[in-house]
């Protein structure tokens, strides 16, 4: 199973450190298997994604990355905030 195709938008800095972009289409069944597709375009990001990466889909975060996206449309990839 592939999933359909995504809007990915790549929030700074990970669009420049990562991808040169800010936008991409993917296909992806659930969050772990996007960040996989976006480790084989960007390889070490599977690496920082845990620690650094807040997943949003369809404008709401996302902490279950087995979650389906068989309906979602977006998914937004941006910094964790660290508190203090």
């Amino acid at each position: 199973m592939t999933g359909h195709a995504l809007r990915i938008i790549i929030m700074p800095p990970f669009d420049k450190e990562f991808f040169g972009t800010d936008r991409l289409s993917l296909a992806a069944v659930n969050l772990f298997d996007l960040i996989g597709k976006l480790d084989a375009l960007a390889p070490g990001f599977a690496a920082i994604a845990q620690p650094r990466v807040h997943l949003a889909v369809d404008g709401v975060l996302e902490t279950d990355w087995t979650r389906p996206l068989a309906d979602a449309s977006e998914v937004i990839v941006l910094p964790r905030v660290g508190g203090g």
